[in-house]
């Protein structure tokens, strides 16, 4: 078991390294490369133009204002830098500025010069200029290689000289066996260069470990204090359908079984019988009140069955019809799974009211990394706005609190695509 599990695992390394020549982020890291050449050129001619400049009117009152506007400027080129990362590291290198202070308009604009983040944005240009450099030339040097061993019969042929030579056939036929080994050797190349210079930036023009943490907390206060509004605005719900709706219905009942009975004591057993049969219908419509009302809480199916079975009972007899498919790992239910849920029947609920929609389709499934996604489409008119009082604004706070992420595609005129993710907390 051991050696069949080594020899499964070796055959999955030596599969990606020989299939990284064909990968997209093969040739996106090349791209990075390339592009750093013109970025690196330019943010290196703009701080070094603009603090010679600034230094050398600093005896002047214009050094202050040039100063300033460098600052912006190499705001704006780190930007292009930061959004540049993002082809190797898959995501944008998030900024951290401080925002601008000061009592008067002149105090604000100079309080970027306060701003430790602008010396490393100017670090970053000085320093990144002969490393993009360093970046480009490895690329352009390890493809032109690859592209001449593999492309050996067709210049050795252009040269003139023919096929006719020993050499010149061997030169031929080597060139592309070797160009092979060679290609997969250059697409490592290039993703080493294009990682290290990636972090590089990611060093210098991310935010800081404790600027990380400070950011992290501030976000965590937000989530959970939408989590605690989400929370505060459910009750208020489930007090006031308890309140308009179950409630009501127990007093008219109350009130048709107290006729009832009055019917009765005077011999009217007619009008007391249309009384006793009012009263059923009333006792039929507050329990239905309740179980939707329980349902709306946490149905008991999720936590005794799981999120499959539940949403399963959810979508069974809805009309317009539901198109579901469920592809979880497990039956275990969470935070992640009532989340879900709730972004599921929520969904559902204003696809139903205002969406006058004829199609819905629910899609829910984990993937490698076990994030949890929920996807609910329709074809209705769409127009549906987190913060127009549908319920999603709650739903978007209940999914933050869990570090994830809920996007609503509904432009007017539809369709309308509501889609939670939810990452793994464990």
């Amino acid at each position: 078991m051991r050696a069949a599990a080594l020899r499964a695992i070796l055959r999955d390394v030596m599969t990606t390294i020989i299939r990284r020549p064909l990968t997209i982020e093969c040739w996106r890291e090349t791209l990075y490369l390339l592009i750093g050449l013109a970025t690196g050129t330019l943010a290196f001619c703009v701080v070094v133009t603009g603090v010679s400049l600034a230094l050398g009117l600093a005896i002047l009152i214009v050094g202050l204002p040039i100063a300033v506007a460098v600052a912006f400027i190499d705001r704006w080129c780190c930007e292009v830098d930061r959004v540049r990362a993002q082809l190797v590291l898959g995501a944008r290198v998030p900024a951290r500025y401080r925002p601008l202070t000061g009592a008067t308009f002149l105090g604000r604009w100079v309080s970027v010069l306060r701003d430790l983040q602008v010396y490393r944005d100017a670090a970053w240009m000085f320093a990144g200029f002969p490393v993009t450099l360093a970046g480009f030339i490895v690329a352009v040097t390890v493809w032109s290689v690859v592209l001449g061993m593999l492309a050996a019969p067709l210049w050795v042929w252009s040269l003139g000289a023919g096929w006719v030579h020993d050499h010149v056939v061997l030169v031929s036929i080597l060139g592309p066996i070797a160009g092979v080994p060679a290609t997969i050797a250059a697409a490592w190349i290039v993703r080493l260069f294009a990682w290290l210079q990636a972090k590089m930036a990611e060093l210098l023009l991310g935010p800081r470990k404790a600027e990380q943490l400070e950011q992290r907390v501030e976000t965590l206060a937000e989530t959970r204090a939408g989590a605690v509004d989400a929370a505060t605005a459910e009750l208020a719900r489930v007090e006031r359908d308890l309140h308009d709706g179950a409630q009501a219905r127990l007093v008219a009942l109350s009130m048709d079984l107290g006729l009832a009975e009055q019917r009765l004591a005077g011999d009217d057993t007619e009008a007391a019988l249309t009384h006793v049969a009012a009263a059923r219908g009333q006792a039929r419509a507050a329990m239905a009140e309740l179980r939707d009302l329980v349902r709306g809480i946490g149905p008991s199916i999720l936590h005794d069955r799981g999120l499959d079975a539940a949403l399963t009972a959810l979508v069974t007899g809805r009309t317009p019809p539901v198109e579901l498919s469920v592809a979880v790992h497990g039956s275990d239910v969470g935070q992640r799974e009532i989340a879900a849920y709730f972004v599921v029947a929520e969904a559902l609920a204003n696809a139903r009211k205002h969406a006058q929609a004829s199609r819905i389709s629910v899609h829910v499934w984990e993937d490698a990394t076990r994030k949890l996604t929920a996807e609910v489409s329709d074809d209705g008119i769409g127009g549906a706005r987190p913060d127009g009082g549908s319920g999603l604004s709650g739903l978007r706070k209940r999914v933050a609190a869990l570090d994830g992420t809920l996007t609503i595609d509904s432009p007017t005129g539809g369709p309308t695509t509501i889609r939670a993710e939810l990452p793994c907390v464990s």
